[in-house]
């Protein structure tokens, strides 16, 4: 909503009014804007769904049963060196 030059009053305490009544107006959406990109970008935005979560776990647990594997086919000596390594 554009006001021309035209449309302004020429009284001074009306024109105050309107700059005030702006400025309240303003920060009334600033407010709405500021609430808003919180609800967008905010932790709860940020939370993964179950399902997708349940999803890296089977991702992670297979990697482990693949590690796993690769122990129980490794020597001796090498399951010594990685649990060597792990202490350290």
């Amino acid at each position: 909503m554009t006001i021309t030059a035209d449309e302004l009053p020429d009284d001074l305490n009306a024109l105050k009014a309107m700059v005030l009544s702006r400025e309240a107006e303003n920060a009334r959406l600033r407010q709405i804007i500021k609430e808003l990109q919180r609800h967008r970008f905010g932790r709860r935005a940020e939370a993964l769904p179950e399902d997708q979560l349940l999803l890296g776990l089977e991702e992670a647990e297979q990697v482990e049963a693949a590690g796993l594997e690769d122990n129980e086919q490794a020597s001796p000596a090498v399951r010594q060196a990685q649990v060597a390594k792990r202490r350290t």
